[in-house]
């Protein structure tokens, strides 16, 4: 594999990489595992052919550690963070009021309907 090669592999895998991370910090955060993933796959495998070429390979492994780094954040995220609804016990409580309300307003126009008849 050429220094051409290795670069483009470079390129794509930060672009990878940095989709992971902005995904990561997305309510979305579950999908930040495919682009890191990919990014983590390209820069590993330019990272080794730079290495057994004797080339520079700083850029792959700034790939490499960028999409742990996501793929790390994701997981933490998905992992620690729990997904709570809170029950909003006023809103209940006055749903329950204006039911008997208008329970209690039928009522009293029903009694009405029957004194007219």
């Amino acid at each position: 594999m050429n220094k051409t090669s290795i670069t483009i592999l470079s390129v794509i895998g930060i672009i990878g990489a940095l989709l992971g991370l902005l995904f990561s910090f997305l309510p979305i955060s579950n999908l930040a595992i495919f682009p890191a993933t990919f990014g983590l796959v390209l820069g590993l495998i330019a990272y080794l052919s730079a290495k057994k070429k004797q080339l520079n390979f700083s850029f792959a492994r700034t790939v490499v550690l960028l999409s742990l780094l996501a793929i790390i954040i994701s997981m933490g995220k998905q992992l620690f963070t729990e997904d709570k609804v809170k029950t909003d016990t006023e809103f209940i409580q006055k749903e329950q009021q204006s039911e008997e309300d208008a329970v209690k307003e039928l009522d009293d126009l029903d009694d009405e309907l029957d004194e007219l008849e």
